[in-house]
């Protein structure tokens, strides 16, 4: 038996699955590939207090594309698991009398979020570099990965008025 779930979307799921799909490695981005991985992660949580106070902090990206409503199916074991994460959910939300299936979405896609900056984050400290190590080569290869794991970071946006001053002074 299939499961899915289907609900109707706000902007900060909007927000949420665009900044997913920026940060997330895997080759399948589809929304029931990206919801089966955001069930996993949410497997592991200790704690969901901390997950539902990062939902305060989403940024309206007004920029993105919206969409009116997320379908994303599941099997059989990702189901249980998902019971045992919604369980786990309002066990440590006490506050919450009923879990819906909004809140739940958004709960997971921010905890996921977090997992995959803090993979991005670990696999850029995991390597320093010094200036005196940075070929040409080497710096193309920075540039890109630069723009393939944070497009909009200020440092990149520098670079950009680098290369404009550079082209428009030659």
């Amino acid at each position: 038996m299939e499961n899915m779930i289907n609900i109707k979307c706000n902007w900060k799921h909007a927000s949420l699955e665009y900044q997913i799909k920026k940060f997330d490695t895997s080759q399948d981005l589809s929304r029931s590939a990206i919801l089966i991985r955001e069930i996993q992660a949410a497997d592991k949580v200790q704690d969901w207090k901390p997950i539902k106070g990062l939902l305060s902090k989403i940024e309206r990206l007004d920029d993105i594309p919206t969409f009116a409503n997320l379908q994303a199916k599941y099997d059989e074991e990702i189901g249980e698991i998902l019971e045992c994460v919604k369980n786990k959910i309002l066990l440590d939300l006490d506050d919450l009398k009923v879990l819906q299936t909004q809140y739940l979405v958004q709960l997971l896609q921010i905890n996921y979020l977090e997992e995959l900056k803090k993979e991005a984050l670990a696999v850029r400290t995991d390597h320093q570099i010094e200036i005196k190590d940075i070929d040409a080569p080497e710096m193309v290869k920075l540039l890109v990965e630069m723009i393939l794991l944070d497009k909009d970071s200020a440092a990149l946006n520098e670079i950009r008025k680098i290369l404009v001053n550079w082209r428009n002074n030659r």
